[in-house]
């Protein structure tokens, strides 16, 4: 039987009887070896707690024990401590004295060395005029200027340092004097073992940075003259030519000055930009802007031949190398005031397109409508890569004054759209007597009706560029090869941010909302078109002699001439439609312009009403029934027998509105009703759902007549 369960933290007395019992069926038998265990481990525990108190007194003892002997160890340390403190006193006076020999050793180690430097220097000057006179060995020279070099370091304290130091400056430039036309005319042959010799004189005398000046200087000199070998013709056609110059002077430079500069990599790079910065690029470059007639276009062109040198500049150098960033600035230099003024002459550029485009919409004709379809489509064109191109030239600089230029080129331009439609309405929508219908009617409708679908590819057109817009700005980054290296202007810089961020979904809100003007009144424009000539149908026909006649047919009259000339024009609108939304790319314009406009404005149009061409030619015919209603509330009287021509006039009307599938307005019905029903009874239960103002009008028509 395991008995250790009984030790274990989660022993549980009733699982163990349970369990126990299981396995032995006899109670007693389980019993008796319990009371046998506790036996044992009574034993056991007696035997262990006296051997513990036998074993206390040893314990106690040892315990004393170690107390006496750290009492002890305490005394002695106090007794050592006391010792160390007398011999530090003993000795202070000792080791201060011997502080002080120190320094006095010091002091007088220091004056030999200085009096040996001054022997030294006095030396040397006596035997630097000598080699001055022969000026065979500049080694030699350039040797002994340096050992007096150090030798005048160690003097600064002498009264008459001053002009010691005066004396190795004028040696120095002496020695300079003499190699510097030795080293030109190294440099300009490549005498490789000539310029590494003078490169340590220089090095030597301390004066590194002169050396490269004179090295700079001759293979500036030399590109300048490269340079203007070359500058011929215009810019576009000599600039890649230079580029490609300087290039090659930087390649033919690292190779060779690969065994004599440790830093060769710093120094042709260095080199580099010293010919960039000495050229007349800035001055030529001005001068193409400012005498281009589209400066946008130049600055455009410019970009492109100085985006491929920097290409190149990233395949031969690297972008970690010191002096990489200087290089970079003078390559862009020329440029960058240009660059940062993107948006004033991209603004300039589109302001003359647009005012092309006005000269050839002053006229209000088929043509014009064509040419108009033709510019929306050239107008995005122009400015696609507008975005893409700032944040290239600038690194997003000005990306806030391109994105204002935008807003200002499109405002422009449904400025014009507006004051066209203007024109046309007032040439194509005259309000004269005549009932005729103009020759040209349906060609000026589908002109006004081609208009509004032309804006609606314009809307999608604007829509595309900035979901283009907007997806260049997400997956632009900074990069070193970038025409603008300065810091970014902070509104520029948290546009893109919020744009790349998600915290800015658009880009266009002011342009989208401005073409809604346009788009609302080219509608208006397309419906004023169809009920000008609704409204010639209908002139004088309430002073009609049909509405008094007292007889006329016994049986249903026929409907009068000018409603079914009015029902069979209404029903010719959706044969002048069908062209607009037979292509799917047209229907999808259409559909776009429709689905801005506001049809809440026309009379009887549901505003949950989604906009497309049958929501068009339901607003058309609901403000031809609207017209119809004007026109009847004016008729003064009505006979019995008018009445029933009215009516007949009305019903077939409605049949018109039902081959169109289009509801009849509510005053219509209402009208039918009140026609149709006996006069005793226009005014019983059956009317009283129909306006008052209404129900009198037609009774009073009625009783006028009898």
């Amino acid at each position: 039987m395991d008995f250790s369960k009984f030790s274990a933290p989660d022993f549980d007395i009733k699982d163990w009887v349970n369990t126990s019992l299981e396995t032995e069926q006899n109670t007693n038998a389980l019993i008796m070896k319990l009371q046998l265990i506790m036996q044992e481990v009574n034993a056991s525990l007696e035997t262990t707690t006296t051997s513990l108190i036998n074993d206390i007194p040893r314990v106690v003892s040892e315990v004393n024990a170690l107390y006496n002997e750290s009492q002890l160890l305490k005394n002695q340390m106090s007794i050592i401590k006391s010792d160390i403190n007398k011999v530090v006193k003993d000795t202070s006076d000792s080791m201060s004295t011997v502080v002080n020999l120190d320094k006095v050793k010091d002091k007088m180690h220091c004056t030999i060395q200085k009096l040996k430097q001054a022997d030294n220097w006095s030396l040397l000057n006596d035997e630097i005029d000598e080699l001055f006179e022969d000026q065979e060995d500049l080694v030699a020279l350039s040797e002994k200027l340096a050992v007096m070099r150090n030798s005048l370091a160690a003097l600064t304290n002498l009264p008459d340092y001053e002009e010691r130091s005066d004396r190795f400056n004028n040696l120095s430039n002496k020695l300079e004097a003499i190699i510097s036309p030795k080293l030109i005319a190294a440099l300009n042959s490549h005498d490789k073992a000539a310029v590494k010799t003078y490169y340590d004189i220089f090095k030597d005398m301390n004066r590194e940075d002169e050396f490269f000046n004179y090295y700079y200087r001759t293979h500036r000199t030399n590109v300048n003259r490269i340079s203007a070998a070359v500058q011929q013709d215009d810019v576009e056609t000599w600039l890649p030519q230079v580029y490609e110059k300087i290039l090659d002077v930087y390649t033919t430079e690292r190779q060779w000055c690969r065994d004599i500069f440790p830093n060769y990599e710093v120094v042709t790079v260095t080199l580099l930009t010293h010919s960039l910065v000495n050229t007349d690029i800035s001055h030529d470059v001005n001068n193409f802007i400012a005498d281009s007639d589209v400066p946008f276009d130049a600055i455009v062109a410019l970009a492109a031949i100085v985006n491929r040198f920097l290409h190149r500049i990233d395949k031969e150098i690297s972008s970690d190398l010191e002096g990489y960033d200087p290089l970079i600035s003078a390559v862009v230099a020329p440029y960058t005031k240009h660059f940062l003024t993107y948006g004033d002459k991209l603004k300039t550029s589109l302001l003359r397109y647009i005012n092309t485009l006005s000269t050839r919409m002053k006229r209000t004709s088929v043509d014009t409508v064509r040419e108009v379809e033709s510019s929306c489509k050239k107008l995005t064109n122009r400015v696609y890569d507008a975005v893409v191109t700032c944040l290239k030239l600038t690194n997003g600089n000005v990306l806030s004054d391109v994105i204002a230029v935008l807003e200002f080129y499109f405002g422009l331009f449904t400025e014009k759209l507006s004051s066209l439609i203007k024109d046309m309405r007032s040439t194509y929508c005259t309000s004269g007597k005549d009932d005729a219908m103009p020759e040209d009617h349906w060609i000026r409708f589908q002109s006004c009706f081609k208009l509004l679908q032309t804006l609606g590819s314009l809307y999608n057109e604007i829509k595309s560029l900035e979901e283009q817009s907007l997806a260049d700005i997400q997956s632009f980054t900074l990069t070193p090869t970038t025409f603008v290296t300065h810091t970014w202007r902070s509104r520029d810089h948290g546009l893109v941010e919020e744009i790349q961020t998600g915290e800015k979904t658009n880009l266009f809100d002011k342009i989208f909302k401005e073409m809604l003007t346009p788009l609302n009144e080219c509608n208006k424009l397309c419906v004023e078109i169809v009920l000008c000539n609704v409204k010639k149908y209908l002139h004088g026909v309430h002073l009609s002699e049909e509405w008094t006649k007292r007889e006329g047919p016994v049986f249903t009259p026929s409907p009068l001439t000018y409603i079914t000339t009015l029902g069979d024009y209404l029903l010719l609108l959706p044969q002048q439609l069908e062209p607009f939304v037979a292509e799917q790319h047209q229907s999808h314009d259409l559909d776009t312009a429709l689905s801005l406009v506001d049809f809440n404005e026309f009379a009887g149009m549901n505003e949950d009403m989604e906009g497309d061409a049958f929501a068009w030619l339901t607003c058309v015919c609901q403000s031809t029934l609207f017209t119809l209603v004007e026109t009847i509330l004016r008729i003064p009287r009505l006979s019995e027998v008018g009445c029933r021509q009215l009516s007949a006039d009305v019903s077939y009307l409605s049949n018109v509105m039902a081959a169109l599938e289009v509801p009849l307005s509510r005053d219509v019905i209402d009208i039918g009703l009140l026609l149709s029903l006996p006069l005793d009874r226009c005014n019983s239960d059956e009317t009283k759902h129909i306006p008052k103002y209404l129900c009198n009008k037609i009774v009073a028509m009625r009783n006028a007549g009898l």
